[in-house]
């Protein structure tokens, strides 16, 4: 009987102590997977210190250095645009391994300016407060001085043809005309042969202002250009040149002229536009015969012509036609005052037929000195230029400025964005692109 209670005491204590193991057990294995899957105390460490981030020579880059609690293992960085960042930021983890000093360059997806979080994280998971700071990176590559030649585009009444890729840049410099290339429309290329070369064209001097077509239903590329005071066309398979008069002769052999432009309508008329000297310079149009390197003089319409202040500042000069169509309304965008005026400018004109009759922009000038694209980077003299389609579909204006406040020439050029709102209003506006060539 005794013994019979005595083991069934034995048995009791033996199952208490069996249970209590089990228990001891299942919570050291329950601390074990706590530590391992990383869900430790957080804020039972020590931050990271001397956060810092710092923009780099290239565009949307930030580096990142901080120095790290002598337990960590890895830093979580998180990151998010301060305005318009979506609200989850992105995350990412750098092993530091003991190292007392980390840094890590963090490559962005867009300019901005980011808030900026890092957390240090031990062996067991314990995780430190957060650190934050706030860093914006340079919104464009910083360029590398010794692919520079020229930290300008030395042309002038300059002119932008976008092609399969490429921008290609023309203007008034020497005798004939020379390319420049692009990918960036900031980086610009000198090619090493020109793209018209006198030998190729009727006239010896003066060879000013050329703009370059691009003509799907022949396959070929047109420049139109002044040379002795005269206009003329030359052909060309690529827009890189070169360019030939297939008969070396002006346009119209019996008039002076300057500064053509080239617009074929959407029911394939083709008309140029350029400067005739009837009364000062005057802005007509001329209906092209389908070889596009010849007019129909019956055709010649007076589309511009001198009557605004703002025009007439130091002579009676409007010149640099380019024409535009949006919807049904055509667009004369065209300079006025003496190419060698401060306030040498540029204004535009609406029309519902490509011959008009012109009314001017009740706003001119959209472009002078003491407008944004000018000011904002110190030009003066701004003028004679053209807007261009951008690879993305956009438009952007390309123009020339003066050499500085006291010299005009040598003159150089220019990049702004160029809107047509939707009341029909065009500006010239934004960050001025100051390109430069490169070797």
């Amino acid at each position: 009987m005794r013994k019979g209670i005595l083991l069934n005491i034995l048995f009791i204590i033996g199952m208490t102590c069996l249970v209590s193991c089990n228990d001891d057990n299942k919570k050291a294995l329950d601390e074990g997977k706590n530590t391992e899957s990383g869900n430790g105390q957080e804020g039972s460490m020590d931050p990271i210190t001397e956060f810092t981030a710092a923009a780099t020579s290239k565009a949307n880059e930030l580096q990142l250095k901080w120095k790290n609690p002598s337990d960590a293992v890895l830093v979580e960085i998180s990151y998010a645009l301060e305005v318009g960042g979506g609200g989850i930021p992105l995350i990412t983890n750098v092993r530091v391994y003991g190292e007392k000093n980390s840094k890590y360059t963090l490559q962005l997806l867009e300019f901005g300016t980011y808030q900026i979080a890092a957390v240090a994280i031990d062996n067991y998971g314990n995780r430190s407060e957060k650190v934050t700071i706030s860093a914006t990176p340079a919104e464009k590559d910083a360029i590398d001085p010794d692919i520079i030649a020229e930290y300008k585009l030395p042309i002038a009444d300059p002119f932008v043809l976008y092609h399969e890729g490429k921008y290609y840049a023309y203007g008034t410099r020497v005798n004939g005309f020379e390319v420049y290339i692009s990918d960036d429309l900031k980086h610009w290329k000198r090619n090493e042969t020109k793209a018209l070369s006198p030998e190729n064209s009727w006239g010896a001097r003066w060879y000013w202002a050329p703009e370059v077509y691009y003509v799907k239903s022949k396959n070929l590329f047109y420049m139109f250009y002044s040379v002795d005071e005269h206009i003329c066309a030359a052909i060309s398979t690529s827009p890189e040149g070169p360019f030939v008069q297939r008969e070396k002769k002006p346009i119209v052999a019996d008039e002076k002229g300057i500064d053509t432009s080239l617009f074929i309508d959407d029911d394939g008329t083709p008309y140029l536009y350029y400067v005739r000297f009837t009364d000062g310079n005057v802005i007509w149009v001329a209906e092209m015969n389908d070889d596009l390197t010849s007019i129909k003089k019956e055709t010649l319409t007076k589309c511009i012509s001198v009557t605004d202040e703002w025009e007439k500042k130091q002579a009676k000069v409007t010149e640099g036609p380019s024409l535009l169509k949006k919807g049904d309304t055509y667009y004369l965008i065209y300079s006025a005052n003496h190419y060698e005026s401060k306030d040498y400018a540029v204004g535009y004109a609406t029309a519902t037929s490509p011959k008009g009759p012109w009314t001017k922009y009740s706003g001119n000038p959209i472009l002078r000195r003491d407008k944004e694209a000018a000011k904002s980077v110190g030009l003066v003299g701004t003028g004679h230029g053209a807007p261009f389609v951008c690879a993305d579909g956009s438009y952007k204006y390309i123009f020339h400025a003066h050499a500085s406040e006291t010299s005009v020439g040598p003159r150089t050029s220019y990049i702004s964005n160029f809107n047509i709102s939707d009341k029909g209003v065009i500006s010239i506006t934004g960050e001025t692109i100051e390109p430069v060539r490169i070797k």
